[in-house]
């Protein structure tokens, strides 16, 4: 009886293990929680990040913010192949970027032409172009985020 229970009971565990397992891999993905899709990665193959990008606004803790109207100034940011990038969005901006597959997205080098502005959401904005570490792309959407979950949004 004693031999019985202890087979019953390998026979549980061995289950159980297998069930977890199993669980386990088609449970996670390597595509749960990262920044970029795989649709993403196969635009940015075909350079859908390149081009000119008009500025939407941004999200700040869940909240859509967009820059006030006035003025007819165009606010966008032009991403060139060769990792340059220049646009406007308070100030002329210029400057070096860089990105990976991964959702990484880095200014590595920025100037910019002062401007006086009494918007202080673009000002916000402006100052969030150097804290960029990620980006993801979204049904012609360009979202460059400067925290876990707070992105600058573009459009074309």
């Amino acid at each position: 009886m004693n031999m019985e229970k202890r087979n019953n009971c390998m026979k549980w565990l061995c289950l159980s293990l297998l069930v977890g397992i199993g669980i386990a891999f088609t449970g996670c993905s390597s595509d749960d929680e990262t920044v970029t899709s795989d649709e993403a990665v196969t635009r940015l193959s075909n350079g859908e990040i390149y081009g000119k990008w008009k500025l939407d606004g941004y999200v700040d803790s869940g909240t859509f913010v967009s820059p006030e109207s006035s003025g007819t100034s165009e606010r966008y940011l032009s991403l060139e192949e060769d990792g340059s990038f220049n646009g406007r969005i308070c100030n002329w901006l210029q400057g070096k970027y860089t990105f990976n597959r991964n959702g990484e997205f880095r200014i590595i080098d920025c100037v910019e032409t002062l401007i006086w502005s009494s918007d202080s959401t673009l000002m916000f904005m402006e100052d969030q172009m150097i804290n960029i570490r990620s980006f993801r792309l979204e049904n012609n959407e360009l979202k460059l985020y400067y925290s876990d979950n707070d992105y600058l949004r573009f459009s074309r």
